[in-house]
This record gives C-alpha cells, sequence and structure tokens, in this order.
C-alpha cells in the first residue's frame, strides 16, 4: 500500500486508497490514504454490523491505519474519507 500511495502519477485524481486484513489473533488492520499520496491521519472509520448498527467510531492514526479487533458475525469497515471519498469494505472481503 506504501508504494500505491507515494508512486502515483499526477495525473490520477485525488481518490481514496483503502484496504483491510486480519493480523495475527483476529485483530483487523486497515490502512488508508489517496492516490496522490496525502495523508488520511485523523479521517473517521467506522465499524458497522449487518444491521448498520455502529461497533466502533475511531479515526486514523498517524501512520495512515486503524487496528481492531474483529467482531462476531459479519460487519463492514467504512473509512470516511471526505468529500464523497467513503469507501467501504465488508468482512467477507478481508483475509489475513
Amino acid at each position: 500500500m506504501t508504494a500505491a500511495l507515494l508512486c502515483c502519477q499526477a495525473a490520477l485524481a485525488h481518490a481514496p486508497v483503502f484496504d483491510c486484513y486480519i493480523e495475527h489473533d483476529d485483530w483487523v488492520k486497515c490502512e488508508a490514504g489517496y492516490t496522490d499520496g496525502s495523508s488520511a491521519e485523523g479521517r473517521k472509520i467506522q465499524v458497522q454490523d449487518a444491521s448498520n448498527k455502529l461497533l466502533l467510531d475511531a479515526r486514523v492514526d498517524q501512520d495512515n491505519s486503524y487496528r481492531f479487533q474483529a467482531p462476531a458475525g459479519s460487519y463492514r469497515v467504512v473509512f470516511l474519507g471526505g468529500d464523497g471519498h467513503d469507501t467501504t469494505i465488508q468482512s467477507s472481503d478481508i483475509s489475513r
């Protein structure tokens, strides 16, 4: 992901880059940023269950990531990137 954030062409628009993967002990790490290399620090990340109930409401750290323990059942992770740059990842799409 770092390479994607740093090696973007100037012709690309300012679009979100967001990915989550499972680390050890069922902790999920999400990394966020933008195609032009901009930081996502301070942007919101929300974790919602299958019925849209808000489980976690947090902010991206200074290293452009956020870690949380995976909740039981199906969930989704929403990166609120601002200016129409919201991105959602379903738990079924998050792998090790």
